[in-house]
């Protein structure tokens, strides 16, 4: 049975790869986008969704989301790593195609109602519209397949600050909130997407066997790997966002652990991640009642960068 998708995103270069990942995976069937800020504004996040969707040929939804975070103020976008479209500044063609009159939140409540136990919702972004969904309809934690988030990082450093994961920072109580629900929920934090690098010559040849696909994620990775080069001196950039789908389609490739999970809402801290093993106990009360969830702690690079090749390879006539 293919995966019913339901995709909080914020495109975002590594959006892109993981909406082209969704398109062309014949087990996914991606039902909709629904947008958040992030690596863009929330409006922009929403022309972007329509124009790769526009571009690649699906008639998945797309659904507006949340504007600004549950508590903190906004933050501004990460510009500077995905550049000002979002899209490592490739312009892609424009689309007469408009939103879905129900927003991101709304939307999520309708589907899992039409499908019960059917829809997984893979967040790539901040929380903050699944935050507001478990505000708005708490009995979304029973009627979702599984939740897969991107996001946090539990034994690896932060990426915006020394503790911190992007998602997370940007909006910290929607993510402790989201991790503190009892619905089944899987965390793909960078301890296992910073193991994985998109190189210049794997994009070249993805361009190559898949040009629908990879000509454009190509031209956008450009922009991303100066980003990862001048900053992290890697040779390629990181696919972060296409981890929270390939663990439903080639879970093989990575090494779990199950604990309880939160995120620090305020100090210099603000949006760590910090993770209570399974089985063990401690005397800090931030984990009382919360539940385990497993956590993606780490990658097998070959295995994950095969899948990803021979997926949009299958599907470059298509």
């Amino acid at each position: 049975m293919a995966y019913k998708i339901i995709l909080d995103t914020d495109p975002g270069i590594d959006d892109a790869m993981a909406i082209a990942y969704a398109i062309a995976h014949p087990d996914i069937e991606l039902l909709a986008l629904t947008t958040i800020f992030g690596n863009v504004r929330t409006h922009e996040a929403t022309a972007n969704a329509l124009r790769l969707l526009e571009a690649w040929g699906s008639d998945a939804d797309v659904a507006e989301g949340e504007a600004v975070p549950v508590s903190v103020p906004a933050h501004e976008p990460s510009y500077s790593v995905h550049g000002r479209n979002g899209f490592g500044d490739v312009e892609l063609p424009a689309t007469a195609r408009v939103p879905h009159e129900l927003d991101a939140v709304s939307y999520i409540s309708e589907m899992t109602r039409r499908h019960p136990g059917e829809i997984t919702l893979c967040a790539v972004g901040p929380l903050t519209n699944l935050a507001r969904l478990l505000e708005r309809d708490p009995g979304i934690v029973d009627r979702v397949r599984s939740v897969v988030v991107m996001g946090g990082a539990v034994h690896r450093p932060g990426n915006v600050t020394p503790v911190a994961e992007a998602n997370f920072w940007h909006d910290p109580h929607a993510a402790d909130q989201v991790l503190g629900a009892a619905w089944p929920l899987v965390l793909a934090p960078l301890d296992c997407t910073m193991p994985v690098v998109f190189t210049p010559d794997f994009m070249a040849a993805l361009a190559l066997e898949s040009p629908r696909f990879g000509e454009p994620l190509a031209d956008m990775a450009r922009f991303y790997t100066r980003f990862y080069r001048s900053h992290l001196g890697l040779g390629g950039c990181v696919p972060h966002d296409v981890m929270a789908l390939s663990w439903l389609t080639v879970p093989g490739a990575f090494r779990l652990q199950k604990g309880a999970l939160a995120v620090l809402t305020e100090g210099a801290g603000i949006g760590q991640t910090v993770f209570q093993p399974g089985g063990t106990s401690s005397r800090s009360s931030v984990f009382d009642a919360r539940p385990d969830h497993l956590v993606m702690v780490d990658t097998d690079p070959a295995m994950f960068l095969a899948d990803y090749m021979r997926v949009l390879t299958a599907a470059a006539d298509g």
